[in-house]
Order: structure tokens, then sequence, then C-alpha cells
């Protein structure tokens, strides 16, 4: 402590010294005091400080000064002794006392003096502790002007870090308020400090940050703005000297001169901020004049930096008001655009890049007008200039694949156009510009739908201008009156001007000029000045495209919609209608003129004088104006018909022409008075019909003057005569069929029928003979396409009257009936006369008598217990006679038509006991249950006493049975198969195990479909037997049960809740249909080594591993019948195949088996073994069913006629081998019965018709068989091969041949048989003889074998017809088969419907020679399906026909037509009126199953999605779920089809589903049926699929538009719970973009109104913390999209919260490219950026403050401002810590991915900052202004 005081006393001393009033003592003292500082340790004592701080405040100034600078030499000395952090402080602290000037320079001077060293040491001073900053803050007199001496001596001198050092000094000088003149001196200063240095290094950089200050000043009122152009002028002057010593001392100039022009580019974008000052901008304009034309002088070259100032003049240029403005800029353009050139030329060098010069054409035009003569004088030689720049613009940057934009700088204002056009010139095509698509969907979704389409920015701006328009908006009406004077339409303007040479965009941007012109009264002149402009250096060049020539001139009409552009543009036109002129231009005149009065009837006097009959007959002669003006009266005829009127004369004229052309448009003149009723027609034309050219010969004519007739048909009744004979020419037109390929005649011949059908249909069948005949045979005899469509609407019409005017009363008419029929009724009585003859007839006595005592047959009432029990004894009586007598033998065929016969005995057996049943007697089971319980329970009671035949009927009894029970009656069918599993498996009983075999076979398919457990116990049971087994016959059944089997095998289940045990058993029976087909293959082979290899083909069954099976086994020669069951069971197997997917394995079997049935025309033996004849009895049995499915399901493709035509070929060659083996019995018979099957299968179906002669042949053979003496088995053979050709279906219990057909109209005499021989005409006497003769037999014949065969084979007959006319008469209206029989007498013979049904029944499309065209039977189905009611027919038949020969049909029309017409035709036919022809609706159901769905062509499915709502009304609700099951299974299959399909396609069919669920959606649907359960569903099925492309766009527009639509209209609960999203920090990879998905679907939802926004909001975290990268850009362009449409409010919180958000986040980038996308479609900048992901945040700039400077943003300014400063400091601080290498680990939660884009983003937010600095506080101000560019 006494050291410390007297160190202080010592200083205290020394320190009085100073206080002498002598200035030499002082100096000493001072002096002294500084040599003991020097005599101290470091560091010096806190008493030095103080005492140096009392010496710096002396109150005589020279020993402050003198302290100060002694003080500064101690601490730049001895950093030591005196750090210079400490010694500053102490040099600063005097300035706050407000010493003397003079003190205060010496304090500066210490001050510089210390920091310079501080400089060189490598140090810096942060802005907040500047010591200049903190000298000038402390207001020193002496201290300012000091300050600037000392920085201009620091820049001189060349100090390193001087730039940086002096940045925030320059700064808070330029800043701070009030103090303007010292920042003007101070920039003024450094700027010629700069220069003077002369070197580049030192001097660019001081340069540049004074350029950047200059952003930062000049704010104020016009005294600052006026110093702010002095510091430009300093600047500028600097730059000058700079530049001139560079160049004298040949130093290079290039970082110079990039600077300079950056400067100017600068100045030139500030001026819009400082129009307050009258003359700046002209002033700045000639500065850099005077700086670029020094650099010009000294000899530099033009530099492409310089072009900035270009695009800033474009920019500019329109927004110059004074004439010595205009002056300016234009001989700056004309400077710059000369020194550019001349450089260009020297170098002998093509500039690579577009010119931005081009964007000032428009500009410099404008000023072109003006009324002043020197800037006229200017303007017209820069244009002169231009027009060589046009001429080279398609020739050297056609390319599409040159991109220069400028996507990496941060963009200005005056980048935007250069930005646009470079995008534009090298991509044409892109689809950047999504933002004006907002006004075009809230205007019309249409409309919008169609702009999404829009490739071209000159189509998107043609549709925003057009909406705006619609909503009675102007571009420069969205502008605020806060933004540049430059309207925002003459910068778009500016841009397509260029445009209209672009190859590819030149016509359409001609068009947006016409629209610009249109919108913008002050675009008019200018724009109609640069379209001539453009026509005349068009016109001069000869390479040049006449088509963008054309395209001027039709958009020169638009401008004259403008009062003052009208005379211009007459005045322009005037000399080409000169007589003397080219014919072309005269006639183009003619039009343009025509065009200028549709926009402005003031040109009308004009027109109307060219117009003018007597100037038109001066060029009669002259085509090309005469057909130009009389195309110019038909539109003003058309435009406005009481003008119209007016030229009444030239219209007169016209018609009186002989000039075809001009005859037709004076015809359609006359059309267009008449539709405005502004002339009379029939006066007009008792005036014109003589003047008609040969309209027969003339097809201009002939489609104008039918045109005209139309109007005919308005008082065509009060003028009965004349218009009978127009539609006479109408008729004789349209019907013509002379030069029918010619597009004019097709035209025409539409015309006419398009007119005829508005006419009455009752004036035309007076006015035509024979009207009815010849409208029906001209109809079906037509095949041009477009004639057809025409006759359609005229068809309909003449339906239309047909159903009004049907006969109401009409007389009962008899239904007729075949002969057949009444041998049918008759047959009972007739062979059943004693009540003993049924034990000799089993068969026929099964299939035709009621057992049940007579007495109950009809009883309905008074039921007693006594009765049930006398029907069960009664039909247990009648079982053990018939079982007694029906003898099966050993024959499997005959076991099956055995069980056939018996399934109608139990079900007589069950009706009885049902309908004697008392409910109360039966709690538990039905009626029907209790009954088949009782029958089994009697039938297994008289096992234990049966005969080997009895228990094989027994057996077969039990199969029957199940067959008919229902299917809730599952404990019967259970025990059932229990009981006959204990048969199968008695190996020692062989008749017990073969019969039980085919009965679990049929029983297999009766299980419920969830007793999965009994059908695997039935499969495995028999594979075992199968296997095992030593009998032949028991082999051969097991293989046919197998085969039934097969057919019940993956059927899906329904309603079953557990998808996961479904799925399970899906494989299960997958793995039980392969080892089926692997079993029965194996014992094919085992017993046929033959057969092994047509059986390779199988692959599937394991084929390849059977090399030991070859060897035959002796022991299986006894029954040929083990060979042909197994080979039937492989028939069978076909349909599980087909379930499988295997379709080639199903042509395999097909083949398979006919390769099987010999060819007697060729040169093989007929059976050359033995086991061959067992394979072709099974085929020829097995192939019916098999061809019938394969037809069935489209996989047909063989000759049905050579099948057939084998059968009858081999049946005759075996009867002439006369062998009389039980072999040969049983192969005749099976191709007897296969033969007539395979008749029956294929005439039945409908879909194909046979000749005559064949089914004749055939028929012959068989009879020839049963009349003739053979063994009693062939007897059989040709007995039921003749009825089930007939189509009793004898042996068929899967019903897979039985198809019910009627026909009600009579068709017309052929030699063709078509549908069922008994209903064929041509059959019609064949037929009835043979059925009478079977009959006779049955009654009489002496043979008891043959009475017993016939009267059992016209039983089979017989009770097919009746289910027959059951099915027919029976049933309820709803499920006709064929139609109402009612209708049929409702039809006139005339009638058109009636006519077209019978040609569509009648066609003969079997013969290629006589085939109708593809486009008469599809016009001809679509006529139909508009018909209210339809005659009885076949129309499910007529149907399948043109679906199966569609693709053989030719194609007679030269307008080749999409061969799918007819199929489509189908749909829409059966969709229409499958609710009351039942089978169409069973054709609906066909194509709808998953099987046949799948294999149908992509566009019927197509159709049958988009008619979802059609099959909604027809399905039940069971099958509604079936259909959702198979589409889902369709869309999500790994096997399915559509995963065939490209990604387009299958688009189009998710685009198709949501069609289809939409018409369902808008039809009123309850909540509580099925229906509305399967639109959530197929929903829910669809929204998963949706695609996203990669940048997260919508991949196929229409189906996300059709997608869309349909959500709309969906409930609102199905969306939130749909569309809920989930916390995106917890999505997975494989979840992005299905998030995204949904997302975007909420946007456009709350786009289409259909939302809201605070919805959004409610995700808005979820949305703006997720990285952008990939789909997430189409995210946020979504949600700005939706956000667009929203309120004013809603904006302001979005933008707001993003903010908000964007200081939080870890994904910055992702909030400011939100911001970037609101800010741009809310900003008037909209219809100029070019939108993608790094556009947004290069525009931001421009953007955000254009979007706060509209008025509505108001009070939104200073709350945006603050969160974007919070986030520019969050964002460059973290930048620069990147930028510096620091560890960033945890810094601010900042992702490491975002560090690629760090430096980017500080630059724009810093950039944006400045653009909105207006809005910060002055301390924000000063930070931003403290912030370097990274």
């Amino acid at each position: 402590m006494a050291s410390s005081a007297a160190a202080a006393a010592a200083f205290s001393h020394l320190v009085d010294r100073t206080r002498v009033p002598d200035p030499t003592l002082q100096g000493h003292a001072v002096a002294a005091f500084f040599r003991h500082l020097l005599s101290l340790p470091a560091p010096l004592p806190a008493a030095a400080h103080d005492a140096a701080s009392a010496l710096l405040a002396s109150p005589h100034p020279s020993v402050a000064a003198h302290a100060a600078a002694s003080l500064a030499r101690l601490a730049a000395s001895r950093a030591d002794l005196l750090p210079p952090g400490l010694a500053l402080p102490l040099l600063l602290a005097p300035l706050a006392a407000s010493p003397s000037p003079r003190l205060a320079s010496c304090l500066v001077k210490a001050v510089t003096a210390l920091a310079s060293c501080v400089l060189r040491s490598g140090s810096r001073f942060p802005p907040h502790d500047h010591p200049f900053v903190q000298a000038l803050a402390s207001g020193a007199d002496g201290a300012r002007a000091e300050l600037t001496r000392q920085a201009a001596r620091m820049v001189a001198e060349g100090l390193d870090g001087v730039v940086g050092f002096l940045r925030p000094f320059l700064m808070f000088a330029v800043v701070r308020k009030g103090d303007a003149p010292f920042a003007k001196d101070l920039i003024g200063t450094l700027a010629a400090a700069g220069a003077a240095a002369g070197k580049p290094g030192v001097a660019i950089p001081v340069l540049k940050l004074l350029e950047e200050s200059l952003l930062h000043f000049g704010r104020g009122d016009g005294e600052e703005v006026r110093l702010w152009l002095g510091s430009a002028e300093c600047l500028v002057d600097a730059y000058v000297v700079l530049l001139r010593k560079l160049a004298h001392a040949q130093m290079p100039t290039y970082d110079a001169q990039a600077s300079s022009a950056k400067l100017m580019e600068t100045l030139l974008s500030q001026c819009s901020f400082h129009q307050k000052l009258l003359g700046i901008t002209s002033t700045v304009l000639g500065l850099s004049k005077y700086l670029f034309s020094v650099q010009k002088d000294l000899g530099l070259f033009y530099l492409p930096e310089i072009s900035v100032v270009l695009s800033s003049l474009s920019h500019s240029l329109s927004g110059l008001e004074f004439e010595h403005e205009q002056l300016a800029g234009l001989k700056l353009l004309a400077f710059l655009m000369e020194w550019k050139y001349e450089n260009v030329l020297e170098r002998k060098e093509l500039t690579q890049h577009l010119n931005e010069e081009l964007l000032c054409v428009l500009p410099v035009i404008n000023l072109a007008i003006s009324p002043s003569k020197s800037v006229k004088a200017v303007a017209s030689h820069v244009l002169s200039r231009f027009s060589l720049l046009v001429l080279d613009l398609p020739a050297s940057h056609s390319s599409e694949h040159q991109d220069i934009s400028m996507v990496c700088h941060i963009s200005k204002p005056a980048f935007i156009l250069p930005k646009l056009l470079n995008h534009l010139w090298s991509q044409p095509s892109s689809s950047g510009f999504i933002f004006m698509k907002y006004i075009a969907s809230k205007v019309s979704p249409d409309s919008a739908r169609n702009y999404l389409e829009a490739s071209y920015w000159t189509h998107q701006i043609n549709d925003y201008l057009t909406a705006l328009r619609r909503d009675k908006l102007t571009l420069d009406g969205l502008s605020s009156k806060k933004t540049s004077s430059v309207a925002i339409s003459s910068l778009v303007s500016s841009v397509v001007s260029v445009l209209v040479m672009h190859p590819k965009l030149g016509t359409s941007a001609a068009q947006s000029l016409a629209v610009l012109g249109a919108s913008d009264p002050r675009l008019g002149m200018p724009l109609f000045v640069i379209i001539l402009f453009y026509i005349k250096i068009l016109y001069s060049n000869s390479n040049c495209s006449t088509k963008i020539s054309l395209s001027l001139l039709e958009s020169l009409p638009s401008l004259a919609t403008h009062g003052f552009v009208l005379p211009l543009a007459l005045q322009w036109i005037s000399p080409m209608l000169k007589r003397n002129t080219s014919l072309v231009l005269y006639a183009i005149a003619v039009r343009l003129l025509c065009k200028i009065w549709i926009v402005t009837d003031w040109a009308f006097p004009n027109l109307q004088v060219i117009l003018d009959p007597e100037n038109f007959s001066n060029f009669i002669s002259d085509r090309e104006i005469s057909t130009s003006i009389a195309a110019s009266i038909r539109d003003v005829c058309k435009q406005n018909p009481d003008r119209g009127v007016d030229l009444i004369l030239s219209v007169s004229f016209c018609i009186e022409s002989r000039d075809s052309v001009v005859q037709a448009l004076g015809l359609e003149s006359l059309l267009y008075l008449c539709e405005a009723d502004v002339v009379d027609f029939y006066t007009a034309w008792k005036v014109i019909s003589k003047e008609l050219l040969d309209y027969s010969v003339e097809p201009i004519v002939a489609h104008s003057l039918c045109a005209l007739l139309r109007w005919g048909a308005m008082d065509a009744e009060a003028y009965s005569g004349i218009s009978n004979n127009l539609i006479g020419i109408l008729w004789s037109i349209g019907t013509s069929k002379k030069n029918n390929s010619e597009p004019l005649w097709v035209k025409a011949r539409g015309t006419a029928f398009h007119s005829l059908s508005y006419y009455k249909v009752s004036l035309i069948q007076d006015a035509i003979p024979d009207f009815w005949k010849q409208n029906y045979e001209f109809f079906t005899n037509e095949y041009n396409l477009a004639v057809l469509k025409a006759m359609e609407n005229f068809q309909d019409e003449i339906v239309k009257f047909e159903h009004l005017n049907r006969r109401r009363v009409t007389t009962d008419k008899r239904a007729a009936v075949h002969k057949f029929e009444k041998l049918l009724d008759v047959f009972p009585q007739a062979v059943f006369k004693g009540k003993t003859a049924h034990h000799q007839l089993p068969g026929a006595a099964l299939l035709t008598l009621n057992f049940a005592p007579k007495d109950l047959l009809n009883v309905n009432e008074g039921k007693s217990k006594q009765d049930l029990p006398r029907v069960h004894a009664a039909y247990e009586q009648a079982f053990a006679e018939m079982a007694e007598s029906m003898y099966i033998s050993r024959n499997i065929e005959v076991a099956l038509l055995a069980l056939h016969s018996w399934k109608s005995f139990v079900s007589n057996w069950m009706q009885a006991v049902v309908a004697l049943l008392d409910i109360k007697e039966s709690l538990k089971l039905s009626k029907a249950s209790k009954a088949a319980n009782d029958i089994f329970k009697i039938l297994c009671d008289r096992v234990p006493l049966s005969t080997p035949q009895v228990a094989v009927n027994i057996a077969l009894v039990i199969g029957a049975l199940c067959l008919i029970v229902p299917s809730t009656a599952h404990l019967v069918i259970s025990s059932a198969s229990d009981f006959l599993l204990k048969w199968l498996f008695q190996y020692e009983h062989e008749h017990q195990q073969w019969s039980a075999a085919l009965s679990l076979g049929l029983i297999f398919n009766c299980f419920h479909p969830t007793d999965k457990k009994s059908k695997f116990q039935v499969i495995n049971g028999l594979l075992e037997v199968i296997t095992k087994t030593k009998s032949c016959l028991v082999k051969g059944a097991c293989g046919l049960a197998l085969g039934y089997a097969c057919q019940g095998l993956l059927a899906r289940a329904h309603n079953v809740a557990d998808s996961e045990i479904e799925a399970t058993t899906q494989l299960n029976e997958r793995a039980s249909v392969e080892d089926i087909l692997h079993t029965l293959v194996t014992s094919l082979i085992q017993l046929c080594p033959s057969s092994c290899y047509s059986l390779k083909k199988l692959s599937i069954c394991g084929i390849g591993s059977m090399g030991g099976m070859e060897e035959n086994n002796n022991n299986f020669d006894d029954d040929p019948w083990a060979v042909a069951g197994l080979v039937l069971g492989l028939g069978k197997s076909a349909v599980a195949l087909y379930r499988l997917g295997a379709y080639e394995a199903v042509n395999d079997v097909k083949n398979i088996l006919i390769s099987w049935i010999p060819d007697v025309d060729s040169s093989s033996a007929l059976f050359d073994e033995r086991n061959s004849v067992s394979l072709c009895m099974g085929s020829c049995l097995a192939l019916p069913s098999v061809v019938t499915f394969c037809q069935r399901v489209e996989l047909l493709d063989d000759d049905l006629d050579a099948l057939f035509n084998r059968y009858t070929s081999l049946a005759s060659e075996v009867l002439n081998l006369n062998n009389s083996g039980t072999i040969f019995q049983n192969l005749l018979m099976a191709i007897c019965i296969g033969a007539g099957s395979f008749l029956s299968c294929i005439l039945d179906d409908g879909v194909h018709a046979m000749e005559f002669i064949g089914v004749k042949n055939l028929l012959d053979t068989l009879r020839h068989i049963y009349t003739h003496p053979f063994p009693p088995l062939v007897h059989l053979g040709g007995m039921f091969g003749i009825v089930n050709a007939f189509g009793a279906g004898a042996g068929d219990l899967t019903g897979m041949c039985s198809k019910p057909m009627t026909s009600q109209i009579k068709h017309e005499e052929s030699s063709l048989v078509r549908g069922p021989v008994l209903t064929s005409p041509v059959c019609e006497t064949l037929s009835t003889s043979m059925i009478q003769e079977i009959l006779l037999l049955a009654k009489d014949a002496e043979d008891k074998h043959i009475q017993y065969y016939a009267a059992w084979a016209i039983s089979f007959l017989r009770s097919r017809w009746l289910s027959k006319n059951q099915i027919l008469y029976d049933d309820n209206g709803s499920h006709r088969s064929s139609g109402d029989l009612s209708q049929s007498s409702c039809f006139s013979e005339q009638s058109l419907v009636w006519n077209l049904s019978l040609w569509l029944s009648d066609l003969k499309l079997e013969k290629p020679g006589d085939a109708v065209p593809v486009n008469t039977i599809g016009t001809v189905l679509k006529c139909l399906s508009k018909a209210s009611r339809l005659p009885t027919t076949d129309w499910g038949v007529i149907v399948r026909r043109c679906m199966k020969v569609e693709a053989q049909i030719p194609l007679k029309s030269t307008n080749q037509h999409d061969p799918k017409l007819l199929r489509e035709a189908c749909l829409y036919f059966s969709l229409a009126h499958a609710s009351h022809i039942s089978p169409l609706l069973q054709f609906l159901d066909d194509l709808t199953d998953i099987l046949r769905f799948r294999r149908l062509d992509i566009n019927v499915q197509s159709i049958l999605l988009q008619h979802l709502s059609h099959l909604m009304k027809l399905f039940s609700d069971s099958r509604l779920e079936k259909l959702f099951e198979d589409l889902s299974e369709y869309l999500y299959s790994s096997t399915s089809s559509y995963l065939n399909y490209s990604s387009e396609q299958r688009s189009m069919i998710r685009m198709s589903f949501w069609e289809g669920i939409y018409k369902c959606l808008v039809e009123i649907v309850s909540e509580e049926s099925g229906g509305f359960s399967f639109i959530k569903k197929c929903i829910e099925c669809l929204l998963p699929l949706m695609t996203l492309c990669n940048d997260g766009q919508p991949e196929f527009m229409d189906e996300w538009s059709a997608a869309i639509k349909c959500l709309t209209n969906a409930q609102k609960s199905w969306l939130s719970d749909m569309l809920q999203i989930r916390n995106t920090a917890l999505i997975t990879e494989g979840e992005y973009v299905d998030v995204a998905i949904k997302i975007i679907i909420r946007a456009r939802l709350c786009s289409a109104g259909c939302g809201s926004a605070p919805e959004l909001g409610n995700i808005k975290m979820a949305i703006l913390c997720t990285k952008t990268d990939g789909v997430w850009w189409g995210v946020l362009v979504e949600i700005a999209a939706a956000i667009y449409s929203a309120e004013n409010s809603i904006k302001r919180q979005w933008l707001l919260d993003a903010l908000d958000i964007g200081c939080v986040t870890a994904h910055p980038s992702t909030v400011l490219r939100f911001v970037g996308l609101l800010c741009g479609s809310c900003c008037i900048y909209m219809p100029l950026l070019v939108v993608n992901s790094t556009n947004v945040l290069s525009d931001l700039p421009v953007t955000l403050p254009s979007f706060l400077s509209s008025s509505i943003w108001d009070d939104l300014g200073n709350s945006v401002a603050d969160r974007l400063w919070l986030l520019t400091t969050r964002i460059y601080t973290w930048a620069e810590q990147l930028a510096h290498g620091d560890d960033l680990t945890g810094n601010d939660h900042i992702h490491r991915s975002e560090a690629e884009i760090a430096t980017f983003l500080a630059s724009i937010l810093r950039s944006t900052c400045i653009a909105v600095k207006d809005y910060l506080t002055v301390d924000k101000q000063l930070k931003l202004a403290n912030l370097e560019a990274l």
C-alpha cells in the first residue's frame, strides 16, 4: 500500500509539472512523464492509467495533444506496458468532453495511428467497439473532418484489412440519421483516395465497399437524395480515374470494368427508391454513359458483365416519363449496343448468350411513338440495330438444351426478365410456371385442368390473362402504388415481344400480344407498332417463318379495340385495298378488316364498302379475293346478324355466284341470319332455291346447304310442301354413297343427318317413300364412322318417336309353340300307361314321375301327421324298386346319367316332404335340412340289406341329395361326406368305392366355404385311394372325382373376418390343385405310357420327375374307364388352372384332349394301341365342357367346325370297324354322347353358328346307330347323343354346358344353325321328326333295351326343356332371362328397334366375306342402348358374339377406327339394359370377376370402372363385396396383369376407377346400404396408389384431377380419417411419399373449397420442419396454392408463423422456400417468375419486398422484418461459423444437410433484409449494414 501511494504521489507530481504556463516546460514535463512510464515494469499500474487520463484531459490543449501522441507511441512500441485495447479508450475519452477542434484532430490522429498499428498486427475491431465509430459518435468538433482525412490516408497507404476496418465506420456514417453531408464527404474522399492509389487490389475493394454503402444511404428527404447522387458521381469519377491510370500503365482492367458495371447496375436499381428528386434518373443514366464512354475511348473491350446494365435498362426504360430521361436512356442503350457489336466484329466472335438488350425492343418502340422529335430520332436509330439482332435469333438460339438461366444469382427486379427469357429460350416447354394456375383454377376448375396441361409459358399467360379478364382484373391492377413505376404489363409484354421470334413459341407469343394489347389500353399502340416492326422484318427476309407472320397478322385486329389504334390500323390496311395491289395482299387486307370489325363496330363503314356487291363484282374472277370477301360476309352474319341484314344483297350475290366455295359461304351467311331469326327461312328459300349449284357433285355446297336446311324444321308443318322437298334434299345427300371416302362428302352427309334430326319423324316418314325400310337399310349398310355418328342422333330421334307412339292397346298373341313341345308334353301319358311301367323304365321314371301319393299331390291345407310317413314310404318303396331295376354296370358315364336322374327323384322327394313339414316341428333346422336329414337316414338304413347294384345307387342318390340341398344344410352334407368316405376306404368292396368316389367329387362343391376341414379330408381321401387301389374302375372314378373337386378350389370365400386365414387357405388350396394335377398326370402315365409325350406340356405338375413311370401294368387293362375317368378328371381341372392364372396350361389341357381324339383324315393309324381307345373315350366326353369353359373366358382360338367334324368322322369310322368288343362299344357310346354335347355347347352358347349340313350329318349318324342292330350300349350312346345335341345336358352335373335360351324374334332363313338346335328354324323339321321317332321307340319298341334307353333319353330332354321354360316364364321381371315377353307384341314389323334387333341376331359374323364393319355394329348397339325397351331375343348371346369376333371383323372404312369400338359399345349396351335383361347382367358379372377382368383389354377395364355406379345398382351387397375384393387383388396382387401395363396405362385405369367412384358419390347412397361401405373401401384402396414425380408434382394430372373431384364429394368424416397426418418426426423413409401425398390431397381439397385453410394450419409444423427433398417440394407448392385461395388474414398468419418456425427448425431452407412460394404467388412479379426449389430462394429479395409493398399489408411489414432479421442472424452466424471451420456440434439444431447451401441462404437473407430495411429499426439497420457478404 505504501509503494502504491508513493507511485501515485510520483505520478501526481509529474502531472502537476505539466500545469505550468510555459509551453516549453509543459512539453518537457509530458516527455518526462512518459520516460518514467518506460522505466516501469510491465504492466503499468492503475495509477499510471489515471495519470495518463489526467494528462489527456488537461485544460492545456498542447499538453493533451502531446500526451495523446506519446500515448499512441507507447502503446504501439510497448504493447506489454500498455496494450492498444487499453490505450484506445484513453484516447477516445477526451472526445466526449467537446475538446477544441485542434485537440480533437490530434486525438483522432493518435487513434488512427494506434488503429493502423493494430491492423498491421492482423487484429480486427468489432463493429460495436470500433474506434472510428466511437470517435464519430462523440460529436467532437474537428473529429469528423480528421476522421475523413485519416480514413483516406489509410486507404492511400494500402493497409491490409483497411476495407474491413472502415466498413463499420462507413456504415455507421451512412445509416445514422441527420448527418448525410458527412456521409457524402466521406464517400467522396474515400473514393478519391482509392482511385489515387492506382492499385486495383486496393482501390476496387474500397470502391465496392462504397458502392454497398449506397444501398443504405439516400432514403431520406430530397437533400439526402441529392447527396446520394453526389456520392454516386464521386464513385463514377473515381472509376474513371482508376481506369485511366490502369490503361495508361497497361495494367489489367477487367476487375475494374466489371466492378464499374456492377456499380452502374446498383445505381440504376436504386433510382426507383429516389423518385422524390426530379432528374436523378437522367443523371444516373448520364453517369453510366460517361463511365462506359471513357472505357471505350480508352480502347477497352465490352465485357459480358456490362450486360447487367442492359438488364437494368430494359427494366427501367418503360418507366421513364420525361424527355430528358428518355433521351439519356436511349443514348445509353444505343452506345452500349454499338460498343458491344463493334467488339464482336473485331473479335470475330458470336455471342453465346441471349442478348438482354432485346428486352428493350418494346420500351424503345414505346418511346419511338413519343411526340418528341429528338426521342423519336434516337429510338429509330436503336430500332435499326434491333432489326439485325432479331433476324439472328431463330438460327442462333433454337436449341432447347441451352440453359443459361441465372438461378444461382440473387435476384433483383432488373434480373427477373433476363432470367425468364433465358429460361424460356432454352426450355420452352418447361413446367416451371405454377403460380398462374391459381387464379385459373379459382375461376374455372375445368380450365385449370387444361391449364395444367399447357406446355408453354405463352399459353399459360394467355389463360391467366383470360382468367383476370373474367374477374374484371388487370395485371397492373394487381400491383401496388408503392412499387416501382414500371407497369408489370409492360414487363410481360417485353418478354412476349422477344418470344415472337422463338421457333416454337412464336405463334402463341403472337396470341399473347393480342391478349395483352386488348387488356391494357396503354399497350395498344406500342404493341401495334411492334407487330408492324416484326412484320416488316419478316417480310424483308425470305428465310423467316411465314407461320409467325400470319400469327402476327391475326393478333393485329385485337389491338384495334382501342379507339386510338383503329385509325392507324385502317390507315395501314388501306394501301392493300387498292385495285392494283397483289391479290393475296388484297385478300389478307379484307380478312384483317373483317377481324377488326369483329373487335370494334366502328370499322363497319369501311368494311361495308369492301363487301358491297358492286365492289364484289369487280373481283368475282379472282378466287382468292372473292373467297376472302365471302368469308368476311359470313363472319359478319355470324357475329352480328343485324349487321348481316345490312349486307343481305352481298349475301344474295354470294349465293348467285357460280363458284362453289363462294356459294357455300353465302349459304352459311344465310344460315346465321335464319338462326338469329332476322330473315325468314322459307321466304329466303323461295328466292335462292333456283340459284343453287348441283349439290350432288359439289360437296362443299352440299354441306352448307344441309346446315342451312336445318332451320327449315321450325315451320315445316306450315310449309308442308316445301318442307317435304327440303327433307328429300337432306335425305338424298345423307344417303348418297358417291365418293364416300372423300372427307368433304363425309362431312356433308353427316351434316345432312344432323339437320334431319331436327325435323319431326312424322314429317320425314311422309316425305320419304317407304321411309322405315330405307332408313333401316341405309343405317345397317353404312360403315363410315363420321356418318354413323351423325346418323346415331337421327336414329335416336326415331327410337324416341317409336316409343312415344307405340301401340297402347294390343291384341293378345298366343305364344308360338314348337311341335316338339307338344310331343314332350304327351310323353308321360304315352309311355307310363300302367302302374308298373316305371319298373321297366327306371331312368325315365326318375326324371318324369312324382311318386308321392296321389291324394297328397294337390293338398295345401289340412295336413296330418300321418301324411309325412306315407310320403317317405312311397318314395322309399319307389327307390327300392328303381335301384333294383337300374343296372349301371361298371360304366362311369352311365353312373353319371343315373346320378343325374336320381337328382330329379330326390328333388321331388324333398319337395313333397317340405310341403308337409310343420314349422313348429323344426326349431333348429330349416325345413329343407329336416327333409334332407330324414331322407339321408332312410337311405342309410337300407344299406345293410342292399345288393351291390343297390349300394351303387345308394351312393349316387346320396350324392344327388347333397347337390340339391341348400348350403345351410351343412350337417347333412357333412354326414353324407363322412358316410361316403367310409365306403371309399373299403378296398374290398369295389362297387362302394367307385360309386362313393363319384359322389364325393360332386359333394365337395357343396361344402360351406368355411368347412375347410371336410374339403381337405375328401381330397386327401381321394388322393390316397387313387394311389393305393388296385381297381381300375376305382382309380378312374377317383380321377373324375378329383376333377370335380378342382372346380371347388380357389374360389374366394366372402366375408371372411381374418384375411390371414383366408390367405393361408388360398395357399393350401393352390397346393391341393397342384397335388391333384400331379396325381392325375402320374396315374395317366402309369396306365397309359403313350400319354407321356402329350402330358409333357403340363410342367406345372412336375412331369419332369416321372422318368420311371412308363412301365405299363397289365392289371389295369380290364376296364377302359380307368383311363377315361382320369382323362375326364383332367378336363374338369381346367377351371382350377384358370383360377391359378395358368392360362397356357388351360390351353394345353384342351389341346391334349383334342390330340387324343384321332383325326380320321390323317394318315396315322386310328388306334395304334389299346389304351389310346380309353384316352379317346375320356377326351370325347371331357372336351365339350373344356371347350365351353374356354369359350366363356375367351381362351378359345380353335376351329370349332373342324373339331365338330372330327367327332362325326370318327363316329363313322368306328362304325366301319365293325368291332363289337366292349371297349369299342364304350368308345362309340362316348363319341356319340360327346358329339351331341359338343354340338349343344357350341350352339347353345350362341356365339358360333354351324352349317346345317354338318349338323344334319351328325344327327343322321346318331340316328343310324340307334335304328340299326348294335349292342345296347351303342344304342344308348346314339340316343343320348341326339338328346344332348338338342340341349338335354344329360350327365352334365356341373351345369357347364347348360344355357337356357329362347328367342321371340324369328330369324331370317339361313343355311346356318345359330342357337339351340330345337329352336333353330332350319333344324325344326329334322329335330321334330327325331324326337317323334325316339318317343315312338320309348312307347312301342320291341327291344326292351331300346325302349328303356329311348324313354330315358327323351325324359332328360323333357326335364331340361321344362326347366328352361320355368326360368323363362316363372321368374320375376327383374331377372327375366331374355326380356319382357309382352314387349315383343308391342313392336310393329317396321319398327326400327325391332329391325335392328333382328339385324343383330342375324349377323353372319362367321363368314369374313359377309362380315359387317365394326363401326356399323357398334353404332347400332349404341343406338339400341338408348331404347326404352327391347324385344325379347338372345341379347346375352349377341353381346358375347360381338365381343368375341370383333378382332376378325374387317374395317371397310377408310378412316380406320380403334378396333376396341365394338367391345366398348357392347359394354355400354349391357350397362344400359342389364337391369331388366338377366343375360346381360350375367355378362357383366362374368366380366367383373377377377379371373376374367384381369384379362380384359385396358379400355374395357376402364369402361367397367367408370360405370361403377351402374354396377352398384345392379349388384347385391355381397356381390359388391366380391367386386371390391377382386379390384383390390387386381391393383395390389404381385401377379396381377395390372403390373404389366406402363405407368401411364396404370394411371388411366386408376383414373377410370376414380371417375366411377365419383359417379357413385353424386348419387344418393344410403349409409346403411352395402354400396356406401363399398365406396369408402374403394377410396381407401385407391389413395395409396396416387403417384408423384421426383419433385413432388403429381405425376399424372388427369388422374389427380379425377381423384380430387371425387374426394370433394366424399364424406368429410372419411377424409379426416383417411388423410390423417402423423408426426413427421416419426415418419419412416418408406412412409415419406405417402405422407406427402396426403398433404397434397388435403391442400388440393382446400383449394377446391372442400377443406379450410385453418385445417392445414394444424399440420404447419409438420410441413415446414421437414427437409425439402424430393417430393416435399411438391408439398410446399400445393400448400402455397391452397393458401393463395385463402383470406388475407390466413396468408398473414402463415407468413408470420413460417418465419417464427424458421428460427427454430432444423431445416430453415424449407421455411424459406415456402415463404418464397407464398410471396411469389401473391406479388406483382408472379407471371414472370420461374418457379423451382432454387429460384424461389434466389428470388426472395424481390418477392418478399414486392409482397409487403401492397397496401393491404401496411401493418405487416414491421412484424415480418423483425422475424426476418432474427432468422437472418441465426443463419448468418451459422454460415459464418461453417465458413471458418468452427465445430458446430449441436449448433442451434440446424441439420447438417443444410450446410451445402448455408452461404447461399445467408446471402439471400442478407439481400432480403436490405430490400426491406426500411421496416427495421436503426440499430438493426446498422447491424445489417455491418454484415459482410460471405
